[in-house]
């Protein structure tokens, strides 16, 4: 099994305003598990506006996940069926408490949502925390596969460097998806509808039209590409946040 995949950040144009960075990261790796097993594992996180270090708690979250990830395939015959979540989420925690322990600041300071994917030759893990969301294609349907976690208020959420935490992660294991997407919830508003918890597919259709005939050559450029149109003018009227995106694409054997 392969993939094809593209992704972005982009910092949102309030943020733009106020020359901060973009506080928003993701990363996508492949990894290899026993016999010969190959998994791709995607990971965002999107960095509380208010905590001082979002930047970087947002990174480290990607980091440490994708790494503590490839150790878990790596070492485990039962592939996606040996990754636990909760221990997850306490090295990202742990890794996020060393860091805030040597500047002498709190956990909070890096406060950050986090989503991630594990996706294996049949089965696919699915995770979060927070905002943003998953969408998955089975059957030829786009679904989101955890509804956006928002607090009890209006522009609240939970992170991972919350104390219950652990409470609020979200996950499950599914048949592999044909396609996926995972966004930060700067593009909540514009690929779900939230009157029906549904997404909004024709966001989606093109962008993937694209990305399943393209060689993985031209993924590079493509990202580029969604990148641009990431902070193009009618995306940023409709959302001021940063904004991330990554796409996949299942390739099947013929056609690599």
């Amino acid at each position: 099994m392969s993939w094809r995949y593209i992704g972005a950040s982009v910092v949102g144009t309030s943020h733009s305003k106020l020359e901060l960075p973009c506080q928003d990261s993701s990363v996508v790796v492949e990894a290899s598990g026993q016999n010969d097993a190959r998994y791709l594992i995607a990971i965002a996180s999107d960095g509380a506006g208010s905590a001082r270090f979002a930047q970087v708690g947002a990174e480290l979250t990607c980091e440490t996940a994708a790494r503590a990830l490839t150790d878990f395939l790596a070492h485990s015959p039962d592939g996606i069926l040996s990754i636990e979540p909760q221990a997850l989420v306490e090295a990202v925690r742990v890794a996020i408490q060393d860091r805030a322990t040597e500047g002498g600041s709190s956990m909070r300071d890096f406060a950050c949502t986090v989503i991630g994917a594990v996706v294996g030759p049949e089965k696919a893990l699915y995770f979060q925390i927070g905002d943003g969301a998953i969408v998955a294609r089975r059957s030829g349907i786009l679904e989101c596969v955890f509804w956006p976690d928002g607090g009890e208020y209006a522009n609240t959420t939970f992170f991972i460097t919350d104390q219950d935490a652990q409470a609020h992660l979200q996950y499950r294991i599914d048949d592999r998806p044909e396609e996926l997407a995972l966004m930060t919830d700067g593009l909540q508003r514009l690929a779900l509808v939230f009157s029906s918890k549904t997404v909004h597919a024709p966001f989606f259709d093109s962008m993937f039209a694209v990305l399943r005939t393209a060689s993985v050559e031209a993924c590079d450029e493509l990202s580029g590409s969604l990148a641009a149109f990431l902070n193009s003018e009618p995306v940023n009227s409709r959302t001021d946040d940063d904004k991330t995106l990554i796409l996949v694409s299942a390739v099947r054997e013929a056609e690599v």
